[in-house]
């Protein structure tokens, strides 16, 4: 007897879909620099704009416990975001990024979960700092014409102009060089030639501003220059200007887009109209911004699609958001997580004290939707009457508004002492929605569930409406968290010292309430009174019953009554504690980290739980900061409250080399290995498996022990090595009056399982892109390539994805016109043979069962090629007023059978935005 075998959880064997083939392309950067904002982009040709809600990216580095998030931007078919790594001992940066879609679905880059195998790349030094190194690494210098840095000038005199000096044999600046006026990109409205761009605005509101001047390329951007300057009205004097009786206009300025969309997603239409307005102003020390979308796919049974949003700032005492915020307090409590509410910070006497709240919902109430009420009958023996049951089932599940209160205080000297404490609440509005939980309610809510019952069994639960089953309710929960940070630095910041510790609580249903004397009874205890007080007054905190993932209440079991005092298990606790050194060259990172299984933060569900060791890391600059030779050691292990059968220790070791060389004809290379081991220490072991002829014993479903004549069941063993090898080159050159951009990225990854028949993986991967920008054309073009192969369950799963884009922008007509237009080709195939339970013909007992591998004819092939086309035209008519049209075309083919058709899917969109 056979039973298909769809997960292995006891084994803990990673799940693999074979049909899910990932969407994204990524080109990692081969370094990162420190305190450089740069820019991650990920390609998603076949993701429709229209499908996505909301997309992420979440980012740490080695010094962080969890990932913090920030917002990614959807661009063309680009998912964008911008960091900047100011941590001055980090030495990689890990991310990944998630899409959620309307449909409820999520797509993770890379595969899998992320937050395990996330990507990962080495962040250095700079060279040099300031101008001269902006010149040796992009070979441009620069002189600002007007206005001068830290000038006042009047409205009708602003002329933002700089001259470029460089070797044109060199340099491209058809498509490289971007101009920016607080923040917003006006390359397109600038005059420009060869060397010398000028721009003249003719709505700047008064008030402080700022330009930028960039050289960006396909990984990051450079800024050349960056400098502010004041306008006033004209005839208005500079005294008056800078003196408290200034008189400056509050008049906005910003831009309104409206958007048609017509779509076609697997042969149904999802057509939609919106529109957003930005817009952002300053008087003196005062300066705002403000956003809001509508969108006819806003859905009351989604999370809001409509967003909005203000920002004020006041001086450097005062930051206020409200609406759509991102609030960060620190990695234990929120760090990114999106919020319906207000976030505002107050910073006293020079940031010496601050304080920050944060209040609003984490998510709207959804309410269920159920099906018809259904029945069941069931006859025993010579009954005459069938016994019935009765069940509502949920057809779509909702969720409770969940709310956030929190907040934090800080203390800091200089830069060189901080200290802090956080405290958050998240508890879900048990009120938000209507839950059916018996026959009554569902007379009140909706009595059309009752239309399948007759009237006899319609009478039957009027008179016992408890004996309606329900499922599929969802559970009010309930959190409070509390996190303190420390942060100290001595001898020029050579010594650096960080700190956190948390504790929190976590109910997993409040929907009764606290607990009580009656509700203690029912449950087998007898609290007296003093003690329900007591679980009262922690009410506004959190609510305490029965309910608590791990409980903080001790009770002392009397001869009477049964009294309670607060105990805090350490299951709850988390910590972690680093000292970094930087000398001779060298900066070496001494971490140990303490996360207990029952520590939760539902504001950032990021955080590695049953956790806890110890990392060193060691890296060493050479040759004026150009190699980095990194070696670190990390031993980490679960079980840390002995609350599992067995404990599961990995090591890691990680190397890294990186040559980040100054003279631009050389490349850019990085070279990392790693090797994992994992072990919990359990002997493999079933001798009824091990003695079938032609079986291996770590084939076994189970491992087992056999104790005085008696079989059972004991934890299963974990033993595996993973080898990890990444290499990452990125060059610039110039080529056939051309110049390029090439980078290629490899990895291979080996996972050896020494104790399960069918736990080997294998995986490896290869990417390169090139970026070409034509001198004496307003071209830009580039090309891509990207091959993955995969091999799970020791080889009977195997995916091969190969793709390659091609795409390319021109600027017309004095750069009003700009065409973008991309194809990409994708051919994905994979051939999968599923794991089987043999029985082993004794399918009344399982210790004999083991997993084989199921016939030739039972595994399957399946092999696609997809074709997308992605085009977006852009004419600005003038400074106000552009006209963007998008459009995407995709075709999937399956390449084994001919009767297996997909619709096409197409999407196109109209925008109109006016800029004021």
């Amino acid at each position: 007897m056979f039973i298909f075998f769809t997960g292995i959880a006891c084994l803990e064997v990673e799940a693999f879909s074979i049909s899910d083939t990932n969407p994204v392309q990524h080109q990692k950067p081969t370094l990162v620099e420190r305190n450089t904002s740069f820019e991650l982009r990920f390609l998603a040709p076949s993701v429709n704009a229209g499908d996505v809600a909301d997309a992420y990216l979440f980012f740490k580095t080695d010094g962080d416990m969890g990932y913090r998030q920030k917002k990614a931007a959807l661009v063309s078919s680009n998912f964008l975001t911008e960091l900047t790594i100011e941590d001055e001992q980090a030495s990689e940066l890990e991310y990944y990024l998630q899409i959620h879609l309307n449909d409820g679905k999520t797509i993770t880059y890379p595969n899998n979960d992320g937050s395990v195998s996330p990507l990962s790349v080495d962040i250095v030094d700079p060279q040099r700092s300031g101008r001269q190194r902006i010149v040796e690494e992009t070979g441009v210098d620069y002189t600002i014409l007007s206005p001068d840095p830290g000038t006042t000038v009047s409205k009708q005199d602003v002329v933002i102009a700089l001259t470029l000096f460089y070797d044109p044999a060199e340099i491209d600046t058809s498509a490289s060089f971007h101009m920016y006026v607080d923040g917003e990109d006006i390359t397109e409205e600038a005059n420009a030639s060869d060397y010398f761009y000028t721009y003249s605005p003719s709505n700047l509101s008064m008030g402080q501003h700022n330009a930028e001047f960039k050289l960006e390329n396909a990984d990051t951007a450079y800024v050349l220059a960056d400098w502010n300057f004041s306008v006033i009205e004209p005839g208005q004097t500079v005294s008056a200007f800078t003196g408290e009786k200034q008189q400056q206009s509050w008049m906005p300025q910003g831009n309104v887009e409206l958007r048609a969309r017509n779509q076609q997603v697997g042969g149904y239409p999802n057509d939609a109209l919106s529109g957003n307005v930005r817009i952002s102003g300053q008087k003196g020390d005062i300066s705002y911004s403000a956003f809001g979308l509508l969108t006819t796919q806003e859905d009351p049974r989604l999370q809001p699609q409509n967003r909005y949003g203000l920002h004020l700032y006041v001086g450097n005492w005062l930051e206020l958001e409200a609406g759509h915020v991102y609030p960060t307090l620190n990695t234990y409590t929120i760090a990114g997580q999106r919020m319906q509410g207000v976030n505002a910070g107050f910073y006293f006497w020079d940031e010496t004290l601050n304080l920050q709240f944060i209040y609003g919902k984490l998510r709207r109430g959804i309410d269920n939707i159920y099906d018809e009420i259904s029945v069941e009958e069931q006859t025993f023996g010579d009954v005459q009457e069938p016994m019935r049951s009765y069940t509502l089932n949920t057809d779509d599940s909702g969720t409770f508004q969940r709310e956030i209160a929190g907040g934090r205080i800080g203390f800091k000297k200089d830069d060189r002492f901080k200290i802090g404490l956080n405290v958050i609440k998240v508890e879900d509005d048990t009120s938000s929605i209507r839950l059916i939980d018996d026959y009554n309610d569902v007379m009140e809510v909706n009595p059309n569930l009752a239309n399948s019952l007759n009237s006899q069994q319609q009478q039957i639960l009027g008179n016992n409406p408890e004996d309606l089953g329900v499922s599929g309710n969802p559970t009010p929960r309930g959190n409070f968290v509390a996190a303190s940070d420390i942060e100290a630095q001595f001898d020029n910041n050579r010594i650096q010292f960080e700190a956190d510790g948390a504790v929190s609580l976590l109910n997993q249903d409040i929907s009764d309430g606290t607990l009580t004397q009656q509700a203690a009874d029912r449950i087998g205890y007898d609290i007296d009174e003093d003690t329900e007080n007591l679980l009262d007054r922690l009410s506004w905190l959190i609510v305490i019953n029965e309910n608590m993932e791990t409980l903080p209440i001790r009770f002392d079991e009397g001869t009477t009554n049964t009294s309670a005092e607060l105990f805090f298990s350490t299951s709850i606790l988390a910590g972690h504690s680093q000292l970094g050194l930087s000398y001779f060259n060298n900066d070496l990172r001494l971490r140990y980290r303490w996360v207990g299984p029952g520590y939760n933060s539902l504001a950032n569900t990021t955080i590695r739980k049953d956790i806890a060791g110890f990392s060193i890391r060691d890296r060493v600059r050479l040759f004026e900061n150009q190699i980095y030779l990194t070696l670190g050691y990390e031993n980490l292990r679960d079980n840390v409250v002995n609350n599992r059968d067995a404990t599961t220790s990995t090591v890691n070791y990680r190397g890294n080399v990186s040559w980040y060389p100054v003279n631009q004809d050389l490349p850019r290379v990085s070279l990392g290995i790693r090797k994992r081991t994992r072990d919990n220490e359990v002997e493999l072991n079933n001798p009824l498996v091990a003695t079938l002829d032609g079986i291996s014993e770590q084939a076994a479903v189970q491992n087992i022990m056999i104790q005085n004549g008696d079989t059972l069941t004991v934890a299963t063993p974990r033993l595996s090595n993973s080898y990890q090898f990444t290499a990452s080159i990125s060059k610039e050159f110039s080529l056939l009056g051309t110049n390029h951009n090439a980078s290629v990225n490899y990895s291979l990854l080996n996972t050896s399982d020494e104790v399960f028949e069918y736990g080997d993986t294998q995986s490896q991967s290869i990417s390169a892109r090139v970026v070409n920008r034509f001198q004496n054309l307003p071209l830009q073009t580039n090309i891509g390539f990207n091959y993955n192969n995969s091999e799970t369950s020791g080889g009977l799963n195997d995916v091969k994805i190969a793709g390659v884009n091609i795409g390319g922008s021109v600027f017309l007509f004095d750069d009003k016109l700009n065409i973008e237009m991309s194809v990409a080709f994708t051919k994905n195939r994979s051939e999968s043979i599923p794991l089987v339970v043999n029985d082993n013909g004794t399918p009344q007992q399982s210790f004999d069962d083991y997993y084989m591998a199921a016939t030739a004819g039972e595994g399957s092939i399946t092999e696609s090629n997809s074709y997308i086309v992605n085009t977006r035209t852009r004419y600005n008519l003038n400074q106000r007023h552009s006209f963007l049209l998008d459009f995407k075309y995709s075709n999937v083919r399956n390449m084994l059978s001919s009767s297996i058709t997909y619709p096409n899917d197409h999407l196109m969109q109209l925008r109109y935005i006016f800029n004021f």
